[in-house]
């Protein structure tokens, strides 16, 4: 049984608002695995122009932001006070094996 410690984005949906008279915005609403709970919005509704009902939540903005904008939403999700690259990086690196009676190798010239 797997038990979802914070809600991860599922989906997310891009549409083009300019038919409604905004100004070269996009309207982005992402989809998350869960209902979020009461902190959960707090933290997320300190994202500008952010908004949520349920398990989706919605955000306007212009088209360079949309990257931005995700990256922001999964770091509320997520509760974390690391920015989002450190973990990656430090989840990419793993511990080297120690080799038991062999000397380490020599660099290729």
């Amino acid at each position: 049984m797997l038990i979802s410690l914070f809600p991860r984005v599922t989906g997310l949906k891009l549409e083009n608002a300019w038919g409604r008279g905004s100004e070269r915005l996009l309207r982005c609403t992402a989809r998350l695995s869960r209902a979020l709970r009461p902190e959960e919005w707090e933290r997320v509704e300190r994202l500008p122009r952010t908004h949520g009902e349920g398990n989706q939540v919605t955000h306007e903005c212009r088209p360079e932001e949309i990257e931005w904008w995700h990256t922001q939403l999964v770091e509320a999700l997520s509760a974390s006070s690391a920015p989002i690259e450190h973990r990656t990086a430090a989840a990419g690196q793993r511990p080297g094996r120690k080799r038991r009676g062999v000397p380490p190798r020599e660099p290729a010239a």
